[in-house]
C-alpha cells in the first residue's frame, strides 16, 4: 500500500491557500511601485500640466506603443492612471479615450489606405511623440521609446 494523503488535509489544503492568497499583502501588477509613482507625482507638480494635459500624453504614449515600429511606452507613462482619482481621474479618462481612439483610427486607416496618406499621419505623429514624450521630450519626457533593433 502506497503513502496516501489524509482525505483531511485535502479538503483543507484548498482552504488553506485561499485564505493565504486572500490575506497576503503584497502588491499586484496593477500596484505601481511607490517610488515611481512618488517621483511621477513631484514631476507632475513641478509642471503646469492639468489632468486633462497628462491624459493626452498618456494616451499618445499608449497609441504611439501600438502604432509605431519599435514603439514602448515606459513604466513612467504606465502609473499616469495611478497618479488622479475622483473628477481628475474623469477628466484625465476623457481626454485619454479621445487621443487613444484618434490613434486607432490612424492605425487601422493605414492598414487599408493604397494612397499612403494614412502612413504619412502616422509617420507625423511617430516623430511627434518621440519630439514630445521621447526620452527628451519637451512636453513630458520619458514615456516613450523607440527600440531599433
Amino acid at each position: 500500500m502506497g503513502l496516501r494523503r489524509p482525505k483531511s488535509l485535502s479538503r483543507l489544503l484548498p482552504l488553506v491557500l485561499a485564505a493565504v492568497l486572500a490575506n497576503s499583502n503584497t502588491a499586484t501588477a496593477a500596484d505601481p511601485p511607490k517610488d515611481l509613482l512618488t517621483t511621477t507625482r513631484a514631476a507632475i507638480a513641478a509642471t503646469n500640466l492639468t489632468p486633462y494635459d497628462i491624459g493626452s500624453r498618456y494616451a499618445q504614449a499608449r497609441g504611439a506603443s501600438e502604432t509605431c515600429a519599435g514603439g514602448k511606452m515606459t513604466d513612467k507613462a504606465a502609473v499616469l492612471p495611478s497618479v488622479y482619482s475622483g473628477a481628475e481621474l474623469d477628466v484625465f479618462n476623457a481626454q485619454e479615450k479621445k487621443i487613444y481612439d484618434a490613434w486607432m483610427r490612424a492605425k487601422h486607416c493605414s492598414q487599408d489606405d493604397p494612397s499612403n496618406q494614412c502612413k504619412l499621419v502616422i509617420d507625423e505623429s511617430c516623430a511627434a511623440a518621440i519630439s514630445e514624450i521621447g526620452p527628451s521630450g519637451s512636453a513630458l519626457p520619458g514615456l516613450f521609446e523607440i527600440n531599433r533593433p
